[in-house]
């Protein structure tokens, strides 16, 4: 890809990938260095696009990676972080804090076995918190097809917790 095509490439497709940075970083500024970011690992791994998808879904996904890679350099972003936002924002006895890593840790675990397209649609709502209307319009689907999904995947998480329960 010459320099001309990639331009034309950033173009036509940098609003969008700016906007679902920008969804979910809620910062401008880092958005707008990640998008950066994003096409330029884009513009090496160009060769790699096998048309399978839509252009700006392959873009999003790249963007969503370099987004996560951020978070984890500036080590924001941890499962432990979200589990224990989600408790009572009490002050945690040390027994309560092994507690909510450990369940961390089990939550990741499920997540990543979760198969595709549901594990990505957790991801995309529940840490990027997009819209299901955004879900669906990644994978070239509907909003409904974004929200069941979803919710297929939430159910499927479920299960697999319950089912480990009772094997304890």
């Amino acid at each position: 890809m010459n320099d001309t095509d990639m331009n034309v490439l950033y173009r036509e497709h940098a609003k969008v990938v700016y906007n679902f940075l920008l969804k979910m970083c809620q910062d401008p500024h880092l958005a707008e260095d990640l998008m950066q970011d994003t096409f330029l690992k884009a513009m090496g791994k160009i060769d790699t696009f096998d048309g399978k998808c839509k252009l700006t879904t392959w873009l999003c996904q790249i963007a969503k990676n370099t987004y996560y890679d951020h978070l984890r350099k500036q080590r924001k972003f941890t499962d432990t972080e979200v589990v224990l936002d989600e408790l009572s924002g009490d002050e945690l006895t040390p027994e309560q804090e092994v507690l909510s890593k450990e369940t961390a840790k089990e939550i990741r675990m499920y997540i990543h076995q979760l198969p595709e397209p549901y594990k990505e649609v957790f991801l995309l709502r529940f840490y990027a918190e997009l819209a299901f209307r955004e879900i669906g319009q990644m994978f070239g689907k509907s909003e409904v097809w974004g929200r069941v999904t979803y919710l297929r995947s939430k159910d499927m998480l479920i299960e697999r917790m319950e089912s480990k329960g009772k094997e304890v």
